[in-house]
């Protein structure tokens, strides 16, 4: 059993919301922790209203995204990934 100040960390595969609805149903293709509070998330999203890649700041405590970089391709989307996590 966990308590209300436990961090559970989200997973490749998980559907989040994303960052408010620009890319809303985003499906986490893959991640890597930041530092103890955040992970940097690569994220695919078909129904965006822009670009279905994008790679964000997700915070465990909020749920939140933040810093996009968004992306039509995932290439490009990756590469990115590699630069914010290395």
């Amino acid at each position: 059993m966990t308590d209300k100040n436990t961090i559970v960390t989200i997973k490749i595969g998980t559907v989040i919301q994303g960052d408010g609805g620009v890319s809303k149903g985003a499906t986490i293709l893959n991640l890597k922790p930041s530092n103890p509070d955040c992970d940097v998330i690569l994220c695919y999203a078909p129904e965006s209203t822009y670009h279905p890649f994008v790679v964000w700041t997700y915070n465990h405590a909020t749920g939140g995204c933040v810093w996009g970089d968004y992306f039509d391709n995932i290439n490009d989307a990756a590469a990115r990934f590699a630069e914010r996590t290395h």
